[in-house]
């Protein structure tokens, strides 16, 4: 009852935002190219997003946004007290952060537009509804007159594809160290945190290798997760040039997270996107290490990770 309640009530507000929506997205081109976090699951992805809108004034898909998916500029632009009030702190869970005026991956707008699934080329954009899709993120940057910043670890299949829409976007890669991520995702996986496994029972992205996994234990496919997601975001990379995209190291981040986002920030400023702070964050986040699985699963981490290894290896 309280769903159906909830769902009335969202499309009532969607329908009274409807002509503001209109009126807000914006056929211009966007002053700044769109940025893209990316990663495996369970990588810092949400952390570098926290830390990146907190510390910078960015145009970004809340939690407002993300509930009223179909007319997101609208909301965020009604919406902006609280997001311009909202400063993180960097407790979030399984990618959620809190609060109405907090950074959302935007997972409800962007199945208005995309499937999630293997991984995806730049073949599919004639397909898209481009127009909607370029209106939107430049409509919520120009509401927010900000550069226009997203995280979202299933656009780390697609870089490809994200750059056949938005051909001049830039990409931050957020990298952890592989076996604390792969331990990290086969706990939250175990603990049913974050997004339900889908049909081939992957937990989250999948990477391009994924088709040789399906069936397999929890421990191999986190393995492949890990692994193939950031060999994908490697191979895309070399396709569409690897300087629009940034690495960051997980652990060198949560050693001096101010270093690193001013690294970011200069980054940015040679593509030419120009942002200015907004508050402050933390001198330093806790890094903590993945301890051990159990035996037997550490014995399966360790055969998947020299099987799978060869084969990221050897394309």
């Amino acid at each position: 009852m309280r769903k159906l309640a909830i769902g009335a009530a969202r499309a009532v507000g969607h329908a009274a935002l409807w002509p503001l929506e209109r009126a807000l997205a914006n056929d211009a081109a966007m002053a700044s190219p769109p940025i893209f976090i990316v990663g495996p699951p369970r990588s810092g992805t949400s952390l570098v997003y926290e830390a990146l809108v907190t510390r910078y004034r960015f145009a970004f898909m809340s939690n407002l946004a993300h509930r009223f998916y179909l007319t997101p500029v609208g909301a965020s632009w009604l919406g902006r007290p609280a997001i311009d009030r909202w400063r993180g702190n960097f407790t979030s869970r399984y990618g959620h952060i809190a609060g109405w005026g907090a950074p959302n991956e935007g997972g409800w707008i962007w199945r208005r537009w995309l499937i999630d699934g293997d991984w995806q080329d730049e073949s599919t954009a004639e397909i898209l509804p481009l127009a909607d899709m370029r209106r939107t993120v430049a409509g919520l940057a120009h509401a927010m007159n900000a550069p226009f910043v997203n995280k979202n670890v299933m656009h780390a299949n697609r870089l490809r594809l994200m750059n056949a829409i938005w051909p001049n976007a830039l990409f931050i890669e957020v990298r952890r160290a592989p076996k604390d991520n792969i331990r990290s995702i086969v706990r939250a996986e175990r603990k049913a945190g974050g997004p339900a496994p889908d049909a081939g029972g992957w937990w989250s992205v999948r990477p391009s290798i994924a088709p040789q996994y399906v069936g397999a234990d929890d421990v191999t496919r986190a393995v492949a997760q890990v692994l193939g997601v950031r060999s994908d975001i490697e191979c895309d990379g070399a396709v569409i040039g690897p300087a629009r995209i940034f690495r960051v190291e997980h652990e060198q981040l949560c050693l001096d997270p101010r270093r690193t986002l001013d690294g970011i920030a200069q980054w940015l400023s040679d593509f030419g996107v120009r942002i200015t702070e907004r508050g402050q964050i933390p001198e330093r986040f806790e890094n903590r290490s993945s301890a051990p699985l159990p035996a037997h699963d550490e014995a399966t981490l360790a055969r998947a990770w020299e099987e799978i290894g060869r084969i990221v290896e050897n394309g």
